[in-house]
């Protein structure tokens, strides 16, 4: 675990490095009428699949997750887009005793505060669906999320992208999540 986090702060810091060092002014977008369309961020958009054992006597079973975070950029800094995911639980990882399907639908806007999206800092909310275990199974709950973050260009086309968000989902108490290695790609 400690040589994780240790390779984890390494990789964020080299991107911060390599971020900061390079001088994009010359290719830097100078309104926001020349904004790419499209934002696809890749610490929300995932695909994960495990089978095995989670503790040493407990029975194997499978984890299949499927994210998706996508933002199409309108007018002014504004953006508007959704984040989805579905999770396929065998009764051995669900918590319930039997096998669980968990659908997560998120409607989401942002804002951005320089005129070069791919250089600004930037807030965020979104409001959805979210499986929240109710006692002894899933219910499809509403939650939202509150957050923010900052971009920095390390390609013409490909950015890292920190972020912190506030969550609250359901009955559940509000939460944070701090999304440390976190990249967006742009596209038109």
């Amino acid at each position: 675990m400690k040589k994780l986090f240790v390779a984890a702060a390494l990789i964020a810091s080299a991107f911060c490095s390599v971020a900061s060092a390079k001088d994009y002014s010359s290719t830097s977008f100078t309104s926001y009428s020349s904004q790419p369309l499209n934002e696809v961020t890749t610490n929300l958009t995932t695909g994960y699949f495990f089978s095995g054992e989670r503790c040493k006597d407990c029975d194997s079973g499978s984890d299949l997750t499927v994210n998706v975070s996508y933002l199409r950029y309108l007018t002014d800094g504004w953006q508007v887009g959704g984040e989805g995911g579905l999770q396929l639980l065998s009764k051995q990882f669900s918590g319930t005793g039997s096998s669980e399907t968990l659908i997560t639908l998120v409607g989401i806007g942002a804002y951005n505060f320089q005129s070069d999206i791919k250089t600004s800092m930037y807030a965020k909310a979104g409001v959805g669906l979210y499986p929240v275990l109710d006692g002894t199974s899933y219910k499809s709950q509403l939650g939202f999320f509150i957050g923010g973050g900052k971009r920095f260009q390390i390609f013409n086309s490909i950015t890292y992208t920190p972020e912190v968000r506030l969550e609250k989902h359901g009955d559940l108490d509000m939460g944070i999540s701090i999304a440390f290695l976190n990249f967006s790609l742009f596209w038109n």
